[in-house]
């Protein structure tokens, strides 16, 4: 009984060992892989932007989100705009294709951006043809 007992408790520390180091390097693999489908997704609706339909609309908010976590603060410009597509009423708040995906900013970025998007400033929206709930300010 107690050659099975050290046994067990040998097989017991290998299996802790390999844990500690091949379950970081599997959480690693995978962050980055996920980091990986984000940016190729943001790429692919930026470069679909590209083919879009554009049209006029009106700027109806532009303020600065704040966002505080243990350590942390980062502020998030949020512009909603309104268009119109085939007389239809849509209502967007993506200022950049594929933004929506994956997006680091600078501090001092989101004043920027609402400076350029200014509550009533008429703005060119570019929607997806196929789907024009689908919009963006930039491309």
């Amino acid at each position: 009984m107690f050659e099975i007992m050290t046994i067990f408790s040998f097989l017991l520390g290998i299996g802790g060992a390999i844990c500690a180091i091949v379950l970081p390097i599997v959480i690693l693999v995978a962050f980055g892989y996920f980091m990986y489908r984000r940016s190729k997704m943001r790429d692919t609706a930026k470069q679909a932007a590209q083919d879009w339909s554009s049209t006029m609309g009106v700027v109806i908010t532009s303020t600065v989100q704040v966002k505080r976590s243990y350590k942390s603060r980062s502020e998030i410009p949020v512009v909603v705009y309104q268009y119109q597509v085939n007389g239809k009423p849509y209502t967007g708040q993506v200022v950049k294709a594929g933004e929506q995906f994956f997006s680091v900013r600078i501090y001092g970025d989101a004043q920027k951006t609402i400076a350029r998007y200014p509550v009533g400033a008429q703005v060119m929206v570019h929607y997806n043809p196929e789907n024009p709930q689908e919009s963006a300010l930039e491309r």
